[in-house]
């Protein structure tokens, strides 16, 4: 199921709660744009296989501009609140 835009939100503010320190070359924006593309990617995914890859189904800011490590850890955000699960704070 689809996350809420508030749960969208909430997956963009623990990204970037998560790679703190971490350079990126991306704005907020760019990252909450991302997200949508990653949720709309595993509502495809999880009903056929997806014609788009998941590197591919990113905004091209972020896909070029995010590390490897920091378009998984926005896949496992992503999954984590769709599987129900929040961060420790609740949001």
């Amino acid at each position: 199921m689809a996350l809420t835009t508030g749960q969208r939100d909430a997956v963009a503010r623990a990204f970037m709660r998560t790679v703190v320190g971490e350079p990126c070359a991306f704005v907020k924006a760019t990252l909450r744009t991302a997200v949508d593309n990653v949720d709309d990617w595993c509502d495809s995914a999880a009903t056929t296989v997806p014609s788009t890859s998941y590197n591919a189904s990113l905004n091209a800011t972020f896909r070029t501009s995010a590390t490897s490590a920091q378009k998984s850890a926005l896949l496992a955000l992503v999954c984590w609140w769709r599987a129900g699960r929040t961060t420790p704070e609740g949001q």
